[in-house]
């Protein structure tokens, strides 16, 4: 039943997507990385190509376009026998993931924070007040802690670097999805309320332009995210959020 389920929300975004794009290989890619995120298409399920693209009425070269841009990625991977799969979530994969991001996010940070404006740090003070108020609601929370996040590192002036941390937090953003889906309601609210003390000590430093401990804070921030989604995840009950 739950795969049924799964399966018609992903019909569900492929039907979507051509309103939303004009290359068929971006609409593929946009709309698979979607489903991967999200988990509607699980950890090493295999993908269909000629279904999707069948879905998306369009040909199939550039669905497999899409699977070689995914595959840069780390979101799927190519096997001999097995055709196209998502990649596995592992507690290795976490580690990974969260020390490049603390690097990469800490780099973009040091940059940004001398560049704002107040007018920035005014549009980073509203969302991180939409942050607050949506701890209760997860699917907000995890989409406003996105936002929070693009805003501190958008006036640091490397668009290379902006697109490589969009890229790591795409990846994240499973494992976070996965901590939410299995965590009690009351585990999500607690945790994400102290996870939310970090991120006013971030906005802050920024708020000084305190470069330094901005860029010091950030990376505790990610690197706390992934201890908690390590020891959860090895116990198989997971709840995070970065």
């Amino acid at each position: 039943m739950a795969q049924n389920a799964d399966h018609n929300r992903l019909l569900e975004i492929l039907k979507t997507g051509s309103e939303r794009f004009l290359k068929a290989e971006d609409l593929a890619s946009s709309m698979l990385r979607e489903a991967i995120i999200k988990g509607i298409l699980a950890p090493g399920q295999e993908i269909d190509e000629e279904m999707i693209a069948r879905n998306l009425n369009i040909s199939r070269m550039p669905v497999r376009q899409a699977m070689g841009v995914l595959e840069t990625e780390g979101l799927v991977k190519r096997t001999y026998r097995r055709g196209v799969t998502v990649t596995e979530l592992s507690a290795a994969g976490i580690e990974e993931l969260f020390h490049i991001r603390s690097n990469l996010e800490g780099l973009a940070m040091k940059r940004a924070v001398p560049n704002y404006r107040d007018a920035h740090t005014t549009r980073l003070k509203e969302c991180f007040l939409q942050l607050e108020e949506s701890i209760e609601r997860e699917d907000l929370y995890l989409e406003m802690n996105d936002r929070f996040h693009e805003l501190l590192y958008e006036p640091c002036g490397w668009d290379r670097l902006l697109g490589l941390i969009k890229q790591l937090r795409n990846n994240s953003a499973r494992y976070l999805i996965l901590a939410r889906d299995r965590a009690l309601a009351h585990e999500f609210i607690v945790m994400h309320s102290d996870h939310t003390v970090g991120h006013r000590k971030i906005l802050e430093a920024c708020e000084k332009r305190d470069a330094q401990q901005a860029e010091a804070l950030i990376r505790k921030h990610i690197l706390d995210a992934m201890t908690v989604l390590l020891k959860s995840f090895s116990t198989g009950k997971t709840s995070g959020g970065a």
